[in-house]
């Protein structure tokens, strides 16, 4: 457990090499998700580990095994976990440090982003979410929240006011122009968040070095096995030039 700037309890997981070393990659996961959710996340920390690097994946306050409910996160809390995972990191003397989000967890990343990251990739970035605030308006404006079922177990999660203001408020794409270190992002040709025309819109944004790939029939999730493959494929290849 890492205790967050609120003095919660952050449920996480450190995936540690043989060989003792200052790099780290932090995964932040997606809407609705956790450390564990999507099966990409737990294969590919397992994977860059036996390559070398260290690996902390963690569960944002509400989430998972972490303190507090999903209803009473924001993508603002979120971003203040990741913030106080890097500072946690670095007490233990990693210095060298790459982040990975997936889905919304990119949006954390970019956010949390500051000159001391020395890599970031993004898997399946939306880069804005004001979409989610409209779709979202009706709902929450009657009720007061929203519920809606996690993709891959069909578990119903109500999210509450603070996030889906968030959605409006809080926008990624005017951070991209503050990035300096190198970026990948990986999206799928069937993810139905993002196209490719409109990634690479986004990524023209970024001032440093960055890549945009897109896997051919991959999910927004990397459920499908192969795109799976060629994003954990792509991504390795990434960190041990990077990282």
């Amino acid at each position: 457990m890492v205790l967050n700037r609120r003095n919660q309890k952050l449920s996480a997981l450190f995936h540690k090499p043989a060989n003792q070393t200052n790099k780290i990659i932090i995964f932040t996961h997606s809407f609705k998700g956790d450390k564990d959710y999507q099966p990409i996340i737990r294969e590919f920390s397992d994977h860059i580990c036996n390559e070398g690097y260290a690996v902390i994946r963690f569960d944002c306050w509400g989430s998972g095994e972490s303190d507090g409910k999903f209803e009473d996160s924001s993508i603002t809390t979120q971003i203040e976990d990741l913030e106080d995972i890097i500072k946690y990191v670095k007490s233990l003397g990693y210095n060298e440090i790459c982040l990975i989000g997936l889905s919304l967890g990119t949006t954390d990343s970019i956010m949390a982003y500051d000159n001391s990251i020395k890599c970031m990739v993004l898997w399946s970035p939306v880069f804005q979410h004001e979409h989610l605030y409209e779709s979202y308006k009706d709902e929450i404006l009657q009720k007061g929240f929203i519920i809606r079922k996690r993709n891959l177990t069909g578990e119903k999660v109500k999210c509450g006011k603070t996030m889906w203001q968030d959605f409006k408020d809080i926008k990624p794409y005017k951070k991209l122009p503050e990035i300096n270190c190198p970026v990948l992002a990986v999206i799928g040709s069937e993810d139905g968040h993002i196209t490719k025309e409109n990634a690479q819109e986004f990524m023209k944004m970024i001032p440093s070095e960055n890549k945009l790939e897109v896997i051919q029939g991959g999910d927004h999730d990397f459920l499908v096995e192969e795109a799976k493959k060629k994003a954990i494929e792509l991504t390795t290849e990434f960190i041990k030039v990077h990282l």
